[in-house]
């Protein structure tokens, strides 16, 4: 880049060479005029951002004028003028075309504004989409914490070797799940098709990162993967991506080439292997496959103390207990795919009465693991002293409760952002509330985990006796339906919370398994008022845009 002119002002207007004589050029004097002077050294250093933001502001007013689509406030008044808002919780209600936002909630205060600077919009993107989608009441090292440090991260000046281009796919990841989160939950077109195009780039060139040498071991590239899997949830993208379980199972992939648990020592790796376990627990109840999460070794990781001291957090709070809760619940789909093997070998003879009395034994010991850690927590330890008690009547019957109770059974009124989009109030008339979305959603996966457990249960009980006619379960041991339908309202009474604002857009990502799970035992089962209740919760309540995993027909065994 050329040096700029020394010259004074005349000389350079004029474009001929200054000879710089102070205080006055002779090529003034000898054309007779009077020598305007020198640049200030210091003007070469003075922040010129506010005049080019003015700039560019003018330039791209009057482009947004030209194309007719936006006015004086940008995305905000397109917004304003459909009605809707990035406010946590909105949802449009069923059956109606009007877009409105619960009874008279004002629009978000960190809504996308006509901001200029790209460093300046993609950090409130970044805001925004973190206000939208994450639960409040989060813990300092939980599940949610990834995205947080994620955001939060700067781009390195020096590259090292492997890790060309890895920022780059980093940002684009974010930037798609930031745009497709905050454009379906605002109905906004043109976020949404900035989402395809980010995230169809962040794919090319993860893709392309992949084949350097070393790529691997950087946490970034398996953080965007991560990242580009949640964005597979929202049906704008997932129409056109492979979806969220190939995604799971891609990310689980790259871990194990990386070179097994002890490659993950970093914050961010750590993070983001407790929102690795989460999704590999959910991909497998729903596959019905083992995951690679469920391996001695991976359980073995997530007992280590990871941040200042602190256990694994995943959703479930810090401690012994929690972490002992999770490492049973992930064994669980290893299980389901032990029973489809051990079904399967009927026909032909290769399943043996001892092969079964193992599963049921291991079934057995799997199940007292959850309902030990369950009921013998140390409720407001494992929470970070949060109190688990939630009852909005203070009375002395309230207060003369022997034991704390982490939910409480509500009228179905008392969740006013579900009643404002769900007609349906005499199914399910209560439902419960929690103190936190993350509280919510460990007990939703306790009572999903342990229905899993005990219809397996009964299924074996059927292929023992199918051996052996005359051999007959234990009264004790029985599994009746009374037992699996009442886990099954557990899950559904968790459903209107999970609608709430305190949840978060990421409460209706914690309704796909609840819901998939009711669906698949009313229908099997020929409860269908109950499963058209199931079914008018995905028409009214998924307003947001997302799309619950699909991964074929569902095992109906």
């Amino acid at each position: 880049m050329p040096l700029r002119s020394t010259g004074c002002y005349t000389c350079r207007k004029r474009k001929i060479r200054c000879d710089e004589t102070r205080p006055q050029c002779k090529k003034c004097a000898t054309h007779g005029v009077q020598c305007p002077g020198y640049r200030d050294p210091d003007d070469d250093f003075r922040d010129q951002t506010s005049i080019t933001a003015h700039k560019a502001e003018i330039k791209y007013r009057a482009k947004a004028a030209d194309r007719g689509k936006w006015g004086g406030n940008g995305f905000v008044k397109n917004n304003e003028e459909n009605g809707v808002h990035s406010t946590p919780g909105t949802l449009t209600p069923c059956n109606t075309s009007s877009r409105t936002t619960t009874g008279g909630t004002p629009p978000h205060s960190a809504a996308i504004r006509d901001l200029i600077s790209p460093a300046a919009v993609r950090t409130q993107l970044y805001s925004t989409f973190m206000t939208i989608y994450l639960p409040q009441k989060t813990s300092r090292i939980d599940h949610f914490s990834f995205y947080e440090l994620l955001a939060s991260r700067r781009p390195n000046a020096i590259s090292s070797p492997g890790e060309e281009g890895v920022e780059t796919v980093l940002s684009s990841s974010l930037d798609a799940l930031s745009l497709v989160t905050i454009g379906a939950t605002s109905h906004n077109q043109t976020f949404l098709d900035q989402s395809v195009r980010a995230y169809g780039s962040a794919l090319t060139r993860l893709r392309h990162t992949l084949t350097k040498p070393g790529a691997l071991q950087n946490d970034d590239l398996l953080a965007a993967t991560n990242v580009l899997g949640q964005c597979a949830l929202y049906e704008e993208i997932a129409q056109r991506a492979q979806g969220w379980t190939a995604h799971t199972a891609g990310l689980q992939q790259l871990i194990a080439a990386r070179g097994g648990p002890g490659s993950l020592q970093s914050p961010l790796a750590t993070l983001m292997f407790s929102s690795l376990r989460h999704s590999a627990l959910c991909a497998g109840l729903i596959g019905r496959k083992a995951p690679l999460m469920a391996r001695p070794e991976w359980r073995r990781k997530a007992r280590e103390p990871l941040v200042d001291g602190a256990l694994q957090e995943g959703l479930m709070g810090s401690g012994e207990r929690s972490v002992g809760f999770y490492d049973a619940a992930i064994q669980v789909p290893g299980l389901l795919e032990r029973y489809d093997d051990l079904s399967a070998g009927m026909g032909d003879g290769s399943t043996t009465v001892r092969d079964l009395e193992g599963l049921l034994a291991e079934c057995g010991r799997i199940e007292r693991k959850l309902r030990d850690c369950f009921w013998g927590w140390e409720l407001e330890h494992c929470f970070l002293q949060e109190t688990w008690t939630y009852d909005t009547h203070e009375g002395e019957e309230a207060r003369g409760k022997k034991f704390p109770s982490f939910f409480t059974e509500e009228p179905i009124e008392k969740f006013p952002t579900f009643c404002q989009v769900f007609p349906d109030r005499e199914t399910f008339p209560h439902a419960y509330t929690f103190p936190s979305f993350s509280i919510a959603y460990l007990a939703s996966l306790y009572w999903m985990c342990l229905h899993f457990l005990r219809t397996t249960v009964q299924q074996t009980h059927k292929l023992r006796h199918d051996l052996d006619q005359t051999w007959y379960p234990d009264p004790g041991e029985e599994v009746n339906e009374e037992e699996l339908l009442e886990l099954i309202f557990h899950l559904c009474k968790t459903i209107p919370f999970f609608c709430e604002p305190i949840s978060g857009s990421t409460g209706h990502i914690g309704i796909f398994l609840p819901m998939r799970t009711a669906a698949i035992y009313f229908t099997q089962r020929g409860h269908w008022k109950l499963a058209r209740w199931v079914g008018m919760i995905r028409r009214c309540v998924f307003t947001k845009g997302l799309a619950p995993p699909n991964v074929g027909n569902p095992v109906t065994r």
